[in-house]
């Protein structure tokens, strides 16, 4: 018997926000519109992955049901000449020592192609793309977060303006005090909502562009 299901890992794309025109969340959200998520998940997985527009998996009692990006060429236009953004290019930093990403770069960069976005792979050794993505020398990165069980582990370091994981230069007060509040609260239910506030802005304003959630393959007699 083999049995799929989604991991707590998840793949996704950041875009530099002090990095000239990636400040502005209607470039950020003209790439999450352009994309073909599913195109990516079968690329890199063989279908093996369960597209996700949020970070934390269907499986998870965390989950929060929200997917607000369709690819929708038209829009991501539109965003782009809202913008004032025209022949735009983008240098996407990915690692050979994680395949996968180079695979998605190269689906992300042909379905960007179809805006008039040039994306520029750059590929390197992981130790170099960690050096690179600490000196903020990218217009964006792709790869992928391990194993988190808390939603604070998906959210915090990465979007909170000062977390340590924050390469991209995210920053949101609103998103900072929500967080905050989530992760001095106990009651589950009430918890859950804060994350889901603080989500939806997250996702709304493309800190990450969210990819999928590989799946996890178990086989047994």
């Amino acid at each position: 018997m083999v049995q799929a299901v989604p991991s707590n890992d998840y793949w996704y794309f950041a875009l530099n926000e002090a990095r000239e025109p990636f400040g502005d969340a209607r470039v950020r959200q003209a790439l999450a519109y352009a994309i073909d998520r599913e195109a990516i998940a079968q690329a890199t997985n063989f279908g093996n992955a369960t597209v996700n527009q949020t970070a934390i998996p269907a499986t998870s009692g965390w989950y929060f049901d929200y997917a607000p990006y369709s690819r929708d060429l038209d829009q991501a236009r539109a965003l782009l000449e809202e913008a004032g953004v025209s022949d735009l290019q983008v240098d996407m930093m990915v690692s050979t020592d994680h395949p996968q990403s180079v695979t998605a770069a190269q689906v992300i960069a042909a379905n960007a192609a179809d805006i008039g976005v040039t994306v520029n792979i750059r590929q390197l050794d992981f130790s170099t793309w960690l050096a690179e993505q600490g000196d903020g020398n990218f217009d964006g990165f792709l790869l992928y977060w391990v194993g988190n069980l808390d939603p604070n582990d998906f959210y915090y370091a990465q979007h909170y303006t000062s977390g340590g994981f924050n390469f991209h230069g995210y920053s949101n007060p609103e998103v900072d005090t929500l967080l905050d509040q989530a992760a001095a609260e106990t009651d589950k239910d009430a918890r859950k909502a804060l994350y889901d506030q603080a989500a939806k802005i997250i996702v709304d304003e493309a800190s990450y562009i969210y990819l999928y959630n590989p799946e996890n393959i178990n086989a047994w007699p």
